[in-house]
């Protein structure tokens, strides 16, 4: 079995619903990203996540890239995410390129959002990592 047919099982086990960067956000033609329809794509998703509540998430982002221009946007819809918090119950992985940068936007939106709004939420660079914190089992006292 090869790496990826590993991975695949390992995602199947935890009851993990893998989403890439163009499941949340969308981009004009002139490459910004597009807030309204993202917004709406984030909402889609919510109602989705709402009849899996027995799931994690991993956002896989380790292939993009985020313009300093785009920063605002990427707030936006982190927002929007925000707004559904009920919906997305389990945890969610944000998996990112070893990029210092992205990382430390990352962690920014993580303190300002993510912690505040009581996401179960953390940051990885490495699939394997990403997948043993979601496949971890909460034992509730």
């Amino acid at each position: 079995m090869n790496r990826q047919d590993e991975n695949i099982q390992r995602v199947r086990a935890a009851r993990v619903k893998t989403y890439k960067i163009r499941d949340f956000l969308r981009l004009t033609e002139t490459g910004k990203i597009d807030v309204g329809r993202s917004k709406e794509i984030v909402r889609y998703l919510a109602a989705a996540a709402a009849f899996h509540v027995d799931h994690n998430i991993l956002l896989d982002l380790r292939e993009t890239t985020v313009p300093e221009e785009n920063l605002s946007a990427v707030l936006e819809v982190a927002l929007e995410i925000a707004r559904y918090r009920a919906a997305f119950k389990g945890k969610l992985a944000n998996l990112l390129p070893d990029d210092e940068s992205r990382l430390f936007i990352a962690r920014q939106l993580k303190a300002l959002i993510m912690d505040l709004e009581g996401f179960q939420y953390e940051i990885f660079t490495s699939f394997e990592e990403a997948m043993e914190w979601l496949s971890e089992i909460t034992v509730l006292s």
